[in-house]
């Protein structure tokens, strides 16, 4: 273990102490993070964490105030063993594209696999979904994840532009808008493969959603209609009108 391990502290004379709240602080977020893994968030109580992690009512409650409390640290845990995961992926290969539609594509991909990954944290991030109007810290811990990932769509969007996007004829479109977009599509598609497997076609959905985005942003733009010219309603002019039909008849 590193000396600079959240589990350990250094007393006055530089010798390394045991950090026991941190130690039983991840007991307790391991043991939360295993019941819902192996038997699903609604069997997720006090009761069955305190068999799980062999600790008394009194002990867990004192590191932890509540269940609430224990699912936001759960969260964050399974948060952070997430980007660490893309991290090492992109570590291992890189991504070289310069265009971002790739990237969109890319991680369309790895939403929509079948099965999905990551389902215990799916499982959580829609429990804190279901309770955004009670509990404002649960609110609170998704606009940060969303605003996240909306930044790094954003990032993205700026950074790799592509060389269509060059183009004279291009369409300009504030990345942070385009990334409230991006972020509503994959959030429904994910939604949807969750709940029924079979609704969702990945690959055509995918390359679909990338042509949108090409031809809507890329595109020749559409080219504004000629103003219709507005018919004269005049006495004069509705006489004379009157007067040609008249004759033609």
């Amino acid at each position: 273990m590193s000396a600079d391990s959240p589990r350990t502290k250094h007393n006055g004379m530089n010798q390394r102490r045991i950090d026991i709240g941190a130690i039983r602080r991840d007991q307790i977020v391991s043991a939360s993070a295993a019941i819902i893994a192996e038997q699903g968030i609604q069997h997720l109580s006090l009761s069955a964490i305190e068999k799980k992690v062999r600790m008394s009512r009194g002990q867990l409650t004192y590191w932890f105030k509540s269940k609430e409390d224990i699912l936001l640290a759960v969260f964050d845990r399974m948060l952070l063993l997430m980007f660490q995961q893309h991290q090492e992926m992109q570590g291992q290969a890189p991504f070289t594209s310069d265009d971002w539609l790739d990237v969109f594509r890319h991680v369309m991909r790895e939403m929509l696999k079948q099965p999905p990954e990551h389902a215990e944290f799916q499982t959580l991030h829609h429990t804190f979904l279901s309770q955004i109007s009670h509990r404002d810290d649960f609110r609170r811990r998704l606009a940060d994840l969303y605003g996240h990932w909306r930044g790094k769509i954003a990032e993205d969007v700026e950074r790799r532009p592509g060389t269509d996007a060059r183009k004279k004829n291009a369409r300009k479109v504030e990345p942070r808008h385009l990334a409230n977009l991006v972020q509503a599509i994959l959030h429904g598609l994910r939604v949807q493969s969750l709940v029924d497997p079979d609704s969702v076609e990945a690959e055509p959905v995918i390359e679909l959603c990338v042509d949108m985005f090409r031809n809507y942003l890329r595109g020749d733009a559409p080219k504004k209609r000629a103003a219709r010219a507005r018919p004269d309603r005049s006495p004069r002019a509705t006489n004379s009108r009157k007067d040609t039909k008249a004759r033609r008849s």
